[in-house]
């Protein structure tokens, strides 16, 4: 099963047209998908005293946490669509991480560094969009972050990445193009 996770908040974002051309993309081959919707589903990403007291023994008390490890144990490709802000994910999505893939769930630490429980999931693709284009946050670091920490250090070994740099004129053909790139994506 494929697992979207989508994190922005307005429902007429470009992220949005992005979601939905990867759900067309996904129907269209009959794939069988979650999308979880970090802002509809109301997720909480700030971390409380409560939870850090909990986070050494892999525990949450939230109980999105625990669904969200579930649809994980049962995916096999992560999809990620979110937008680049300050040259990092949103702080929602950083929640995810933060909460969701925990010790003893998603990794665990050993001798030589961290072993990533989460191999389940083969190929894991990132669809993104900011105002800096991919090669200046390549060079910030964020690319090579989130393939190797992020996603590498929960046991996904192969991660793909489009972006979509953000203009303020001429977008609308540009942005044709790249739902066009992300279908093609999508089938790769």
């Amino acid at each position: 099963m494929k697992t979207i996770v989508f994190a922005h908040p307005w429902n007429g974002s470009f992220n949005k047209a992005i979601l939905d051309k990867v759900v067309e993309k996904l129907d269209e081959t009959k794939e069988k998908y979650t999308i979880i919707d970090l802002n509809k589903d109301g997720f909480n990403p700030v971390m409380t005293e409560e939870e850090l007291s909990l986070y050494s023994q892999g525990k949450s008390i939230d109980p999105l946490v625990e669904k969200y490890q579930e649809i994980l144990k049962n995916t096999d490709e992560l999809i990620l669509v979110f937008p680049i802000w300050w040259m990092s994910m949103p702080a929602i999505l950083k929640g995810f991480f933060d909460k969701v893939m925990v010790k003893g769930f998603a990794y665990e630490n050993t001798q030589n560094g961290i072993k990533g429980f989460l191999t389940n999931i083969k190929t894991a693709k990132m669809i993104t969009t900011a105002t800096a284009p991919k090669f200046l946050l390549n060079i910030t670091g964020f690319g090579i972050t989130m393939k190797k920490a992020n996603l590498g250090g929960v046991g996904i070994k192969k991660t793909k990445w489009i972006h979509y740099s953000l203009r303020m004129q001429g977008e609308d053909e540009d942005r044709k193009k790249f739902l066009e790139k992300v279908g093609k994506f999508m089938s790769e």
